[in-house]
């Protein structure tokens, strides 16, 4: 089996307008595509420079149309601010809309104070991760 490279992306603030930086980003994207790197993952962070697509999903979606081999996914979808269901719904629409190419990343999150200004106590998220995911998932 070859070598095989991917991106991990934080999106974070670099001083140019917002929709600037999501275009020079999907154009790069593009290019990760073309030049055959296997993978693209995204962090997500909330209320911080360091994450300037809070939305995973969204930025995610525009990153399946901008791309045809590249897989991609969030690293993670941070499941104690979000309620189960709505983001089992996101998944499966990015799997379709990717055709099949979306990795998927679930967690509890690294940030108590991200966490907190979504009215979730940080005490509760591993809790909250462990509701969220999907039985096949769990420890046995």
């Amino acid at each position: 089996m070859a070598l095989q490279f991917g991106i991990f992306d934080h999106l974070d603030d670099n001083g140019t307008p917002v929709a600037d930086l999501f275009e020079t980003r999907l154009k790069l994207i593009e290019h990760y595509d073309r030049g055959g790197f296997r993978s693209y993952h995204i962090a997500e962070h909330h209320s911080t420079p360091l994450g300037m697509a809070p939305s995973p999903s969204v930025f995610l979606a525009a990153v399946s149309q901008r791309s045809e081999r590249l897989r991609f996914g969030p690293l993670l979808y941070v499941t104690p601010m979000y309620h189960p269901l709505r983001v089992a719904e996101e998944v499966v629409m990015l799997d379709h809309m990717s055709r099949g190419r979306l990795e998927l990343g679930l967690g509890r999150g690294a940030s108590p104070i991200e966490i907190a200004g979504f009215d979730v106590d940080p005490q509760n998220a591993p809790a909250m991760n462990r509701e969220a995911r999907p039985s096949s998932f769990s420890r046995r």
